[in-house]
């Protein structure tokens, strides 16, 4: 008969190896806003049907597969699958394997060296799935519809390998023009996981920002640097239209630059310099690289500043609280850089 100290012991031994066998969160689904949570959560049911991952350019839905993957399946393989590789030959036969010519009957017939044979209880990932030939999303079709289908011979052969694939948020507009099979989109569910894109979800940079760093650092051999609220204000400012790809590449840039200092921080003004793109209200324009270093940083503050207080209104001290800093130097900042309220029909220009 168990103690209770014994059954406490034994359950944080059972929750210690959980934490140890558990996968760690990707990249694309750090953080704790909204919507991260959300997709976190819908990756997290339990089931084996179909998934399907929409994801922008830069969002890795491969790892985001694989910690889905290793979450249910984790002593099983894992069949990578790109359906945006050029040679048609090369993908049908990595996806379906090679077949007879006689492919009559009310089931798929496969081959044996089919994605869907190879993965066996495990999980087949198709990447960009849109990409896909007719022909070949039709089969695909009928594997998903039947769940099973004829190899080597044999009537029927069960398929328990799970299926994910990803595509760009644009798939379910293309089955509706024609350009993708909406009976295959109808099989992956009635409710597609959406990753968010990184200007939806500025929260989430520094937790991001603090594991790419590592990352990077760690392949570089140098410890990683801490980033001043400025720094990661600046950061979060970015539109990143390539995602984590993109933001990757520009802290690569900076984590290389021996001009950052003091040594081990990163602050707003080593930034500034290597950001390629400024964007506020909805308009992309190239920095103007003629002007001192400091007018930069004076500029920058100034209409991320002023897209802050309109975007709360002119409420300063939720502005305030945006910011990182006290209201009484939000006030100070708005005289010293002549940010005043515009008229509806306005905005602050430099």
């Amino acid at each position: 008969m168990h103690t209770t100290a014994s059954v406490r012991s034994h359950g944080r031994r059972a929750a210690s190896r959980a934490a140890v066998l558990a996968p760690p969160v990707p990249l694309a689904l750090t953080g704790e806003s909204a919507p991260v949570r959300r997709a976190r959560a819908a990756l997290d049911l339990p089931g084996s049907g179909p998934l399907l991952i929409l994801a922008e350019d830069g969002l890795e839905p491969a790892e985001v597969a694989r910690y889905v993957h290793a979450r249910a399946r984790p002593a099983q393989p894992f069949v990578h699958v790109d359906c945006a590789q050029p040679d048609p030959d090369a993908l049908e036969t990595a996806l379906l394997g090679h077949r007879p010519r006689s492919l009559a009957g009310d089931l798929e017939t496969l081959g044996s060296g089919s994605a869907f044979v190879v993965a066996r209880r495990g999980t087949v990932f198709l990447e960009n799935v849109g990409e896909l030939p007719a022909a070949v999303q039709r089969c695909l079709a009928r594997v998903l519809r039947d769940g099973e289908a004829r190899i080597g011979g044999r009537d029927r052969v069960r398929l328990p390998a799970r299926v994910i694939a990803s595509a760009p948020p644009g798939l379910q507009m293309d089955a509706r023009d024609g350009r993708f099979r909406a009976d295959l989109l109808r099989r992956f569910g009635a409710r597609p996981v959406a990753i968010p894109a990184m200007r939806l979800r500025p929260e989430d940079l520094p937790a991001i920002v603090s594991r790419l760093a590592s990352e990077i650092c760690e392949s570089l051999g140098t410890p990683a640097p801490a980033f001043t609220q400025a720094a990661l204000t600046v950061l979060a400012a970015m539109p990143w239209p390539g995602n984590l790809d993109e933001l990757r590449g520009t802290l690569a840039r900076v984590l290389r630059d021996e001009r950052h200092g003091p040594p081990g921080t990163i602050r707003q003004e080593d930034l500034l310099h290597l950001l390629p793109i400024v964007s506020f209200h909805g308009v992309v324009r190239r920095a103007n690289p003629a002007v001192s270093l400091r007018e930069a940083r004076r500029r920058f503050e100034r209409e991320y500043i002023a897209a802050v207080l309109e975007q709360h209104d002119w409420r300063m001290s939720d502005a305030a609280r945006t910011l990182g800093i006290e209201r009484a130097n939000l006030y100070r900042k708005t005289r010293q850089l002549g940010i005043a309220r515009s008229a509806p029909a306005e905005r602050v220009r430099l």
